[in-house]
């Protein structure tokens, strides 16, 4: 596979925002997610989302978003991004969420599952988009930001339980095969970024996840699930899973992978290192071929020329544990 590409701190130059507007010449420590106040994207960011009031919007874990879905960013008490997501009412799955890995979040503040399931309260003034608290018939409720990736405070975890967060997810897909991925994203490259041992130390990891559903062969089945005023709806289920991940590290230099899975049991022997790292090495995708199998427009907020030359390769040695 060809070399990753390794950007110096030159070439992202106004990364994600024009730096002859904000004087922002590095990309922010907090991964653009958090911070006050509008930005203005120059011609060499056309597909850059534009901020209408929430800068969550511009943070380089954002898809380019699609207004016919509902963008939704849940943030904690203080203020901090936990993570945001689109979703789609007439499925009743999200599109994609989006999260960060940062020197700050990264941390086991409180590493306890909560196990708060909730519906999702953006919904509250329409219930009938809300998904009750029950479970899925003849599948798992799998968390897409996932409970053990957001041990950073009580609160950050309890919102990995509302429903808008789940996806039904067969038992051994969910634990096993594509749970093998999420480990990796999670333990060595998320949580790299607060190991002074790690090559991602100090730095940022953008994540997007989710169930692609956008083609009526992407969707496995639809099954019955209940919304919070016991109406019954349909849920769809997604064929395949991704994953798209960016790093920039504190010096600027970025890289990025992606991950494309198909939705079964694989009926491997886990215990078995070689198999699993062949589903896993199996699933790695470029950036751009990742966009072209999900009709998605990942980490837009960068500039593009950074954009392009992250998206169009990857380097299996650049992201351990693969």
């Amino acid at each position: 596979m060809v070399a990753l590409i390794m950007l110096s701190a030159t070439i992202l130059l106004s990364c994600g925002k024009d730096d002859t507007n904000t004087g922002n010449s590095q990309p922010s420590g907090n991964g653009g997610s958090s911070g006050g106040g509008s930005s203005h994207y120059s011609a060499d960011n056309r597909n850059a989302n534009t901020n209408t009031g929430d800068s969550s919007v511009e943070g380089y874990e954002i898809p380019r978003l699609n207004p016919h879905y509902d963008y939704i960013c849940h943030r904690l008490t203080g203020g901090d991004v936990n993570f945001c997501l689109e979703y789609d009412k007439d499925q009743m799955h999200p599109r994609w969420v989006a999260y960060t890995y940062t020197t700050k979040n990264a941390q086991k503040n409180a590493p306890t599952r909560t196990d708060a399931w909730s519906p999702e309260p953006f919904y509250d003034a329409q219930k009938q988009y809300q998904l009750a608290t029950g479970t899925f018939p003849g599948y798992t409720r799998g968390h897409l930001v996932g409970s053990a990736e957001r041990y950073y405070s009580t609160e950050a975890n309890e919102q990995t339980f509302y429903m808008s967060n789940m996806s039904p997810q067969l038992f051994a897909f969910n634990s096993d095969y594509w749970g093998e991925i999420e480990d990796k994203a999670r333990d060595i490259w998320g949580r790299g970024v607060i190991d002074q041992r790690s090559s991602f130390y100090g730095g940022t990891l953008y994540i997007v996840k989710g169930g692609a559903t956008h083609r009526e062969d992407y969707i496995l089945e639809r099954i019955n699930v209940k919304n919070t005023l016991g109406q019954t709806v349909k849920m769809v289920v997604p064929r395949y899973y991704f994953m798209a991940c960016l790093f920039i590290s504190t010096s600027g230099e970025a890289k990025a992978i992606g991950f494309w899975m198909e939705h079964k049991d694989y009926h491997l022997n886990t215990k078995d290192s070689a198999a699993m790292q062949n589903l896993r090495r199996s699933a790695v995708r470029t950036i751009d071929e990742l966009e072209q199998l999900t009709g998605l427009d990942f980490f837009c907020n960068l500039t593009d020329v950074v954009e392009d030359a992250v998206e169009s390769k990857y380097d299996l040695a650049a992201w351990p544990g693969l």
